[in-house]
């Protein structure tokens, strides 16, 4: 098996690419393809949030160049000249730092909501849509912002910014809650 370009590596038989992916599968992850590193936690907010969207719905080489394109800054030209060993491991790579996003974000601004069965029978689920911009026009309020200026910058600092919002407002409830049984 010698290591091919993905030009050549997506014009292979199906009975050829198989031996492929059955092999490289099982590279390690590695962070590096066409030269290039991928940072999640400097790329935009709004990029990185894309890609998640992205990774979930790829249909084909183009969704892939798109991601790598992205994550890596690789040229369409240097995405087809990368090797297939390179590809799978920074593939690999790349799937498994927007899940890690994804479970800290999950673990980290998630909350138990007493009041969540009310906040779905307003229509919560009509937000939906917009949940990659609503915490970015929530930060965009408090730090009098235009929220899409705040999905450029890097996703390290509005992440953290999430969070210390997110636990100021806990406090602040928890606050309130304590505050009105003692006047009681």
């Amino acid at each position: 098996m010698r290591n091919i370009t993905l030009k050549k590596y997506i014009q292979l038989p199906i009975a050829q690419s198989i031996v492929y992916d059955a092999v490289l599968e099982h590279l390690q992850p590695k962070n590096s393809f066409a030269k290039k590193q991928a940072n999640i936690g400097n790329m935009p907010y709004a990029n990185v949030k894309y890609c998640i969207r992205l990774l979930s719905k790829i249909k084909d080489w183009q969704d892939i160049y798109r991601l790598f394109s992205i994550c890596f800054e690789v040229t369409e030209k240097a995405f087809w000249r990368g090797t297939v060993t390179e590809y799978f491991a920074a593939r690999k790579f790349i799937i498994e730092e927007l899940k890690q996003v994804i479970e800290t974000e999950n673990k980290l601004l998630s909350s138990v909501s007493t009041d969540g069965h009310l906040w779905k029978m307003a229509g919560a689920e009509k937000l939906n849509p917009y949940n990659d911009t609503l915490p970015l026009m929530q930060l965009g309020k408090l730090l009098g912002q235009y929220p899409f200026d705040l999905g450029r910058k890097p996703y390290n600092e509005i992440f953290n910014l999430l969070v210390q919002t997110k636990l100021q407002n806990e406090v602040e409830a928890e606050y309130r809650k304590l505050a009105s049984q003692q006047s009681k």
